[in-house]
């Protein structure tokens, strides 16, 4: 039993390719990850990538695997008692520094204990959320006031400003700031929602990645909560992820948050599984 890595996403989609993409839910974050190395490695830019996976002694089918991208948070598949206790050991003498881990609930729990095994410390949970997934778009009842149209150029500003109040409230995104939003414009990922010539709401998806897209971030000027234009604007981009190809539409909530979590299920989404963040 033993974690195979490499650096290079050709091989790890050799490797691990058809496993990830077996469960493009499960996998959301690994799929988006994988997706963000290769166009980055494709212009100028080249992040450092730690890609893995695992096979059981004497198995040539991946079981699980994980996409990291230094110094942002490692994002695994399910992991079993024995490729958690390889991983911290792994992690805890590797060259990049570890700051954390986004899995499953299980995972989570047994990669804590493996953790604290191999270094001494004990990791800090930073989030608990809940994935979802969208079976059918549902209108609200009442119609909203306004309509969505895609973000351009022109609203950087704005988007820039939004996000970073979106992760003041909300924690990283996981990217850097500036190639998210620009990345995001330059594909109309983006959606805005206008009511009398005023943008209220923003809520954009990532690129579909084997039929996988995911919703983030949704945000709502505090001055205009309340209103339904977060569901509105996410029921625009939900639309637009599936128009992209994306047959599994997802989104993460804030399990804390029992507002979005509501708000969600009335539009269409129902829940998947829970996550966890946990820190060093």
């Amino acid at each position: 039993m033993a974690w195979h890595i490499t650096d290079r996403p050709d091989v790890f989609h050799a490797e691990a390719g058809a496993f990830v993409a077996s469960r493009p839910d499960l996998h959301t974050m690994l799929l988006s990850g994988l997706d963000t190395i290769e166009r980055l490695r494709s212009g100028s830019a080249m992040p450092p990538a730690v890609l893995g996976w695992w096979r059981d002694q004497g198995e040539n089918r991946t079981t699980a695997a994980f996409v990291w991208m230094p110094p942002h948070i490692l994002a695994a598949s399910r992991l079993s008692g024995a490729a958690c206790t390889d991983l911290a050991q792994l992690l805890s003498a590797g060259d990049h520094p570890f700051r954390g881990l986004m899995a499953d609930d299980a995972t989570i729990g047994l990669f804590s204990q493996a953790w604290k095994t191999a270094t001494g410390s004990t990791l800090e949970s930073r989030l608990h959320l809940r994935l979802y997934r969208l079976e059918q778009v549902v209108s609200p009842s009442l119609a909203v006031p306004g309509k969505s149209r895609v973000a351009t150029a022109g609203d950087r500003d704005l988007l820039h400003a939004w996000c970073t109040s979106f992760i003041a409230e909300a924690g990283p995104l996981g990217v850097d700031l500036d190639t998210f939003i620009d990345e995001r414009i330059a594909r109309h990922g983006w959606r805005l929602w206008e009511v009398g010539g005023e943008v209220v709401a923003m809520a954009a998806t990532t690129p579909a990645v084997a039929g996988m897209a995911r919703i983030t971030p949704v945000y709502t000027s505090p001055d205009h909560r309340g209103q339904g234009y977060g569901a509105a604007v996410t029921m625009a981009v939900s639309r637009a992820a599936q128009e992209s190809g994306a047959a599994h539409v997802l989104l993460f909530t804030d399990v804390s948050n029992p507002t979005s979590n509501r708000l969600y299920q009335r539009i269409g989404y129902q829940p998947v599984s829970d996550y966890r963040i946990v820190q060093v």
